[in-house]
Formats: structure tokens, sequence, C-alpha cells
């Protein structure tokens, strides 16, 4: 099997610090493609020939689509950019501060989307490449007491799905990545406000049961490589058999209000 470096030269990854982004970084430099990762924290970024680490905090104020211009030319071009950053807040939703919201709406759904758009742009004009939207599963598995973070996952799933309307049978390839739960360490850096709710309690600690069980994300990066090998517009679910498998079947089969009562199971309420 040919590397993906024989396609794709250089590869954006947002959210490389870590985690997901840290296992895709990773698995891109395996295939021979550069990579330019990005972190609030870009000291505490992997070393690597291959890699070049940039500063970038979505929450911020500033121009987007510049900043993107401004590194792809640095850069030599990306034909492979993954929207990978994100962050969650749990805890009831009139509980949450205006603060939290805004900024779960800027990192995961209103920054992703303008860094979609920057790179269309520059991909459709070279004719080439690749873009990878990170969803998730709970754009489907509504996970209780983090509403913002389902519709903010939800709103960039259908967003790609869009853009996908509109050349279908030629790149840039859009690739809408729904990966389930991974044993990272996202949880530990979710912002949470359990208070004396004993039902959020439940469900925190569920979350945490499910976490620990969970794959490690360099299956999520396998399953990656094997979407991008397909030089298509695609849909992936990854993670688990119920989150990956089972229950998207689901929630297209079962009615609203009978998926509810099977998530409100599953998460312990």
């Amino acid at each position: 099997m040919s590397k993906l470096g024989e396609r794709y030269a250089r590869a954006l990854v947002t959210g490389a610090g870590s985690g997901l982004g840290k296992a895709f970084a990773e698995a891109l430099i395996g295939e021979g493609i550069a990579v330019w990762g990005t972190s609030r924290q870009p000291d505490k970024l992997m070393v690597s020939d291959q890699f070049t680490g940039v500063k970038l905090d979505l929450a911020e104020n500033f121009d987007l689509q510049s900043w993107y211009n401004r590194t792809d030319t640095e850069s030599g071009g990306f034909d492979l950019v993954i929207n990978n950053a994100g962050f969650a807040t749990f805890g009831q939703a009139d509980k949450m501060a205006a603060t939290d919201v805004e900024k779960q709406v800027k990192v995961l759904l209103t920054g992703p989307i303008q860094l979609s758009v920057a790179a269309i742009g520059l991909m459709r004009d070279r004719g080439h490449g690749c873009l990878v939207n990170i969803s998730s599963v709970a754009s489907e598995l509504w996970i209780p007491y983090m509403p913002v973070y389902n519709a903010t996952k939800a709103g960039l799933s259908v967003f790609s799905q869009s853009m996908m309307l509109e050349a279908p049978d030629r790149p840039p390839w859009i690739i809408d990545f729904r990966p389930g739960d991974y044993r990272t360490a996202f949880n530990q850096h979710m912002r949470k406000h359990l208070g004396d709710n004993s039902s959020s309690q439940r469900v925190w600690q569920r979350l945490q049961q499910i976490m620990e069980k969970s794959p490690p994300p360099t299956q999520a990066a396998k399953d990656l490589l094997s979407s991008l090998r397909q030089f298509r517009h695609c849909t992936r679910y990854s993670g688990s058999f119920f989150q990956s498998s089972i229950a998207p079947l689901a929630s297209r089969l079962f009615s609203n209000a009978l998926n509810r009562g099977v998530l409100r199971r599953y998460f312990n309420l």
C-alpha cells in the first residue's frame, strides 16, 4: 500500500498537542507527510523534523482567514487540513456562564468553519486537497449536560455535509469524521459545573467509566488514515462498537423520544 505522503505533502492539524490531534499528527508523519500542528501552548508540542509547532487559540478574537492564508504561504501550501481542536463544558445549561457558551461555539463551530472556508478556497484553486472536520458521535448520541458541545458538533457535521453537495465528484475531498470516546485526557480538561445535582454527578461518573474502557487514540488515527485513502467525500464513525455502529443506526431508525429513553439508561439518568 502506497503512503499518503505520495498524495499529500503538507498537513495542518489543529489541537495537535495531545489526544486525538497528537495521534493524527504522528500517524500523518508516519505516512511521510510534513505536519504543522497548532496548540495554545506550542512549546509543549512534539519535536520532529517533520513537525512544525504553531500557536493558535481559536477562542481569541482575530482574523482567522488572514492567519490561515499567511500560515499556508509560509508552509508552502497545505493540501490536507484537519480541524480537531476542541474542549467541552459539562453542567446544567441554565447554570452555564455566557462566556462558556460563547467560547465553545467559537472553538468548536465558528473557528472550524472559518478555517474550512479559507482552506477550501485555496484547495479549489489548486484542484487538490482534503479537509477533515472532526465532529463527534455526540451529534447523534447526545450527552446529558453537554448541550452546547452536542449542538456545535452537529452543526459542524451539517456544514461538512453541505459542502460535499457543492462538488460531489471532485477534490478537495471533505471528510466528516465522527469519533466516539477515546482514552485521552479530554475529560480531565473539561470545564465542570457539577454542584449538588445528583443527576449530573451520576452522568459524570458514567462518562468517566466509559472513558476508562475506551480504545486508545491510535485507533482513531488508523480509522482516519483509512478514510483518507478513499479519496472521496465520506462520513466516518470511529470508536467502540456501540458508539460507532449501534448508536448511529438507532438514531436513524428510532424516534427521538425512544432515543432519549435509551440514552437516559446508557448514561445512568
